[in-house]
This record gives C-alpha cells, sequence and structure tokens, in this order.
C-alpha cells in the first residue's frame, strides 16, 4: 500500500495538469476568439488576397518565403491556388491559442489568468490587424510568430541549470553533448523557418531574447551568465540569417520585392548613420500612429508594471538583512550593482531597435503595421516573465524567511522601511494583471472596430467598381481580355488611370478618424497609381484593365483639366444616358440604390487610356 503512493500522487498530479492544460486552452480560444471572430466573419478580401483568389496565383516564392508557400500548397489543389478562406484564419486561431500552453509549460510558476491574457496580448495588437486580415497570409505568417517565440522557448528550457533542472524533475541529469546542441540545433531551425515563412517574426526572437536577459530572475544568474546568454542567441539569430541569405538571392523577384530588399550601404559609414537614424525616426512615427493615446499609455503602465515588478521582488527585507550584517560573500558590490544597472539600461534601449530589427538596415524598408510583429511578444513576453519571476521569488523568500528568521527580524528592527518601498509594497501582482486587461479589453475594441471598418470599405469599393463598370459598357468600352480562356495570359490590356481619391466608405468614416490603427491599415483602392483599383475593377468583370506605366502619358492625362473632353466622356446622373440595344431604359432598383450610395467620378476614355476622375469638376462655362 505504501508503495503505490508515489505512483498515485504522481497520477494525481498528471491529471491536474492535463486538466490545467485543457483550461489553458479553452480560455485562450475564447479570449482570442472575441477580437478574431468580428474579423473572420466579415469574409473580407484584404489586398494580396483579392489577386490570390482573382488569378489562383500563390507567389510568395517571389518574396523569398518558400515554407509561406510550400504551407498554403498543402491546403491548395495543384498549381492553383484555391481560395478556401476562412479555414487559413481558423488555423491561425488555433495556433494563437496552443501557444498558451507552450508559455505555461516554459514558465513555471505561470498562472491561468497570466499565462491567457499574457499569450493573448501577443497576438492581439493594433500591428497584427493586417496579418490576421489576410484570408492566405495570416496562417504562414501566425506560424513565423509561433516559430520565433518557440525558438526562445526551447533555448530556455536548455539553459537550465542543473540545479534547476533537479528541481523539475532531473531533466539536467546525463545530458551528453549531443543533447546539449539538442536545443541550439532545434532554436535554429525554428528561425529558419520563420523567416521562410515572414522575415519580421525574427525580431520577436529578438525582443524575448532581451527580455530574458532583463527578467532573469535566478539567484545563480550572473551578470555575465546573462550577457552569454546574449551574445550566443544573437550568434543563432545571425546564423539563421546567414542561411537565409542564399535563399534570398536566389528567389527575390519582381519590382516590390527588390526595391524594398536593398541593404544600405556599409562601405559609406557617415550615410549608414543617417539611414539608420531616417529608419528608426520613420519606425517610431508609425508605432506611435498606430497605437494612439490611450493605447501608448496602457501599454507603456504595462511595461512599467512589469519592470517594477521584477525590480521589487518580495525578498526586499532579506536583502536588507544581508546589508546590515550578513556574511561578505553574500552582499553584492558597489562596482557589481553599477555594472548590472548599465546592463539593464542597454538592454531596455535595445528593445526598441530590436522591434524592427535587420529591417532597420534596409535601403527602403517597409514599416506597415504587420510589420510589427515583434510588439506583442515584448507586452506579453514582459508580463509573464515578470509573473513567474515574481512567483518564483516569493517561493524563494519564504523558504529563506522560514530557514533564518532570526536575521530578519533583526533586519527589520534595525532599519526602518522607507516610506516608497511600504508603497511600492502594494499588490503589484494584481494590479499589473488590471492592466493587460485593460489593454487586452483596448485591443479587442480595436479589432472590432477594424471588423466592421473592413467590411463597410470593401462593400463600397464593390460598389463603386461595379458602378464604373456599367458606365464603361453603356459607353463602349473596351473590358474583356482574351486572359480569361487561357489561364490568365494578357494579350491587350486597357490601361487605366486614377485621378483623385475616392471617399471613404460613409460607414467607414467616423472609425477611421477616431481610431489610430483603423486610419493606418484602412487602404483605399481607388487612388492615384493603386495597383488594388485595377484588382477592384477586375472583380468586377473588367478583366481586360491594367495599370497605366507611361509616366508621360501619365503625366500630360493629370495636367488635363477636369472638364477636359476625351474620346468618350461618361455621362453624370443629370445627363441622359444612352442605354445598349435591348435593354429597358428605367433604371433597375439595385441600379438606383448603388448610384445613390456610391459616388459618381467622372470616366473618359482618354488616348486609349480608361481615365477615372474623383476630382471635383470646376464650372465649365
Amino acid at each position: 500500500m505504501t508503495s503505490s503512493q508515489p505512483l498515485s500522487q504522481a497520477c494525481d498530479a498528471a491529471d491536474a495538469r492535463r486538466r490545467q492544460a485543457w483550461r489553458i486552452l479553452l480560455a485562450s480560444l475564447v479570449v482570442i476568439g472575441l477580437g478574431l471572430v468580428p474579423l473572420i466573419a466579415t469574409r473580407a478580401l484584404y489586398l494580396d488576397d483579392m489577386s490570390r483568389a482573382l488569378d489562383g496565383y500563390y507567389g510568395w516564392m517571389l518574396n523569398a518565403r518558400p515554407a509561406a508557400e510550400g504551407i498554403m500548397r498543402l491546403l491548395g489543389f495543384g498549381d492553383v491556388l484555391v481560395n478556401v478562406a476562412p479555414l487559413p484564419q481558423l488555423a491561425a486561431w488555433g495556433l494563437a491559442a496552443g501557444m498558451a500552453l507552450a508559455w505555461w509549460r516554459w514558465l513555471p510558476g505561470l498562472s491561468l489568468a497570466g499565462c491567457v491574457v499574457g499569450n493573448a496580448l501577443i497576438w492581439l495588437t493594433p500591428f497584427t490587424l493586417q496579418n490576421f486580415s489576410y484570408a492566405f497570409d495570416s496562417l504562414p505568417m501566425s506560424v513565423a510568430l509561433a516559430s520565433a517565440i518557440l525558438a526562445s522557448l526551447v533555448l530556455r528550457a536548455g539553459g537550465k541549470s542543473r540545479a534547476e533542472g533537479e528541481q523539475g524533475g532531473g531533466i539536467s541529469e546525463g545530458r551528453g553533448p549531443w543533447q546539449a546542441w539538442q536545443p541550439p540545433l532545434g532554436a535554429l531551425l525554428l528561425l529558419l523557418l520563420a523567416l521562410c515563412c515572414y522575415q519580421p517574426a525574427l525580431n520577436a526572437f529578438l525582443v524575448l531574447s532581451l527580455l530574458e536577459a532583463l527578467f532573469a530572475g535566478a539567484a545563480s544568474t550572473s551578470l555575465w551568465s546573462r550577457w552569454r546568454m546574449l551574445l550566443q542567441r544573437g550568434a543563432l539569430a545571425a546564423v539563421a540569417l546567414l542561411l537565409y541569405l542564399p535563399i534570398t538571392r536566389l528567389l527575390v523577384a519582381g519590382e516590390y520585392s527588390q526595391q524594398h530588399g536593398q541593404m544600405l550601404a556599409f562601405a559609406d559609414p557617415q550615410g549608414l548613420l543617417a539611414g539608420l537614424e531616417h529608419n528608426l525616426s520613420v519606425a517610431l512615427g508609425a508605432l506611435r500612429e498606430g497605437l494612439g493615446q490611450v493605447t501608448l499609455l496602457l501599454s507603456l503602465a504595462l511595461l512599467a508594471g512589469a519592470a517594477l515588478l521584477r525590480l521589487l521582488p518580495r525578498g526586499a527585507p532579506l536583502r536588507h538583512a544581508e546589508a546590515a550584517g550578513a556574511p561578505e560573500g553574500r552582499s553584492r558590490s558597489a562596482r557589481q550593482l553599477s555594472l548590472q544597472r548599465m546592463s539593464w539600461a542597454l538592454w531596455a534601449l535595445l528593445l526598441v531597435p530590436a522591434l524592427w530589427g535587420p529591417m532597420l538596415l534596409l535601403a527602403e524598408p517597409v514599416f506597415h503595421s504587420r510589420t510589427l510583429i515583434a510588439w506583442g511578444p515584448l507586452l506579453g513576453g514582459a508580463l509573464m516573465l515578470a509573473l513567474s519571476v515574481r512567483a518564483r521569488e516569493s517561493v524563494r523568500a519564504s523558504a529563506d524567511a522560514s530557514a533564518t528568521p532570526s536575521m530578519t527580524e533583526a533586519a527589520n528592527t534595525q532599519r526602518k522601511t522607507p516610506v516608497w518601498r511600504r508603497v511600492m509594497q502594494c499588490p503589484l501582482k494584481p494590479c499589473l494583471l488590471i492592466i493587460a486587461c485593460l489593454l487586452l479589453v483596448r485591443h479587442g475594441v480595436i479589432f472590432a472596430a477594424w471588423s466592421n471598418a473592413l467590411a463597410a470599405q470593401q462593400g463600397h469599393e464593390t460598389q463603386l467598381a461595379r458602378t464604373l463598370v456599367a458606365q464603361a459598357r453603356e459607353q463602349g468600352l473596351p473590358l474583356d481580355s482574351p486572359r480569361d480562356a487561357e489561364r490568365y495570359q494578357p494579350r491587350d490590356a486597357l490601361p487605366v488611370l486614377v485621378l483623385g481619391d475616392a471617399p471613404v466608405a460613409p460607414l467607414a468614416r467616423v472609425a477611421r478618424q477616431q481610431v489610430a490603427a483603423v486610419g493606418q491599415n484602412l487602404v483605399a483602392a481607388f487612388t492615384p497609381d493603386n495597383y488594388w483599383a485595377v484588382v477592384r475593377l477586375r472583380l468586377a468583370g473588367a478583366s481586360a484593365v491594367t495599370l497605366l506605366r507611361d509616366e508621360a502619358l501619365k503625366a500630360r492625362l493629370q495636367a488635363r483639366s477636369p472638364c477636359a473632353p476625351g474620346d468618350a466622356v461618361s455621362q453624370t446622373s443629370d445627363q441622359p444616358t444612352s442605354q445598349p440595344t435591348g435593354q429597358s431604359s428605367a433604371p433597375s432598383s439595385a441600379q438606383s440604390q448603388v448610384q445613390s450610395q456610391v459616388p459618381s467620378p467622372a470616366l473618359s476614355l482618354q488616348e486609349g487610356v480608361w481615365v477615372i476622375d474623383f476630382r471635383k469638376p470646376r464650372q465649365c462655362d
């Protein structure tokens, strides 16, 4: 009977952990779903989704993302990409929720609330709106972010000391050379996977590495061991980039990818520093623009609370005891404390450029909100690491207090606790969790506003494109192309030039003005030199349209007055329109509804170019 008790206790502990894992997974699914379900329910095709759904092409290889293309080919049907939305977004949702289990597995002492809220803060941010809005790219981008996070957690598990491993169940016992190399090799493969899915995900690994150094809470963890850990992780990221570089040289193609993939000139130090300063300034501006005041203040409060929770552990009275009468071997010298504080300050400053990482070294980087994918790991990682450190230090402080009660009491009687420390000894953990929950609610509201604005803008632009195509048919403009019959191979095309900007959807105008993230991510298609205007028109039935590339012709057409006549001028609402043969002169109810809700731009055929003019026409004699 006695021999069976340890086995029974082990089984009970395993059952308890299994139930806790299911609770964390279900809670994470619900919390993250509160932000993603409204977005997925819109069924909107966002930017690249439109052309991919229309033409059935993959295209990730051109951006040096072979793993992303491989993942999507597993969901495709041969060489043609089929629209299976929202399955990729649902898979991304499940992957994001499942990452809470990874954090719970590798961060000891992390509670259910801290794990669920912290993991949700990683995935639900104003800078992941774009990532989850893509019906196709959402899954590869989520795989990339999860791989970068797992690379950091794997190294964290492999870097435990022998004492920590024995406390956790003797994992570190009997580790051979091959077992010691397993965590770095696994992390390297995960980083390569992240780069081959979505390159900015590497920045999440850099941010988490710096946080790991800042929030390392083990008493045995020296300053040199933290620096060594950072150097090892930096070397690992550098090796991953070196292995990834030939892939970019081999696969990158297309004007867009080649233009934004050029590096700064390292041979010119002055130009390099100027480029870095400019890129960092633009990146910080995009960060402030995407957050807004309220979200920025809550984010800074969360980071400050996490730092405060780390700097003021529960074992503060024990530190006073050590300073009062403890042996010299346990006290830290002033030099060591100075070096530690300088290291902490440097690591905290490095967190800012780490948010963008190698992107700052590009000549023309793309600082769209989707590229700031490391902002979520900064918030969620800081929260969970701080909570985990507090839990471990609480256990250690209670053990030390029970072992040496006389020392602690003597120290408390000899030195009175300062007022600022008594103020800081308020329940920081609940306060930090409250701030994190408020920030998460704020992010959920932003996701809801973005979902409604995106749906409204898509419906608005769809109606506008249909109105333009209907007007073009009335004027007899060429719309069809022989590429429809032969796998999208264009033989003739109708160049399109958009002048002016189309009005934003009325139902999205307020959200665009009031919500910073919506204003940053809502891309209007019908703007000058915008490829997505052509895609919208193709979706509406004008398969022959293409973007005008002749710069001389474009400048000549732009200089003309909005009232200048062309080869065929569009009919306005107050002018009689000619109807094709066999059609009724009375407009249908659907057409009248579209005309009442969608602006009617000036449409004309000038020098073989389909000119769509949204500029307000001047009074003509």
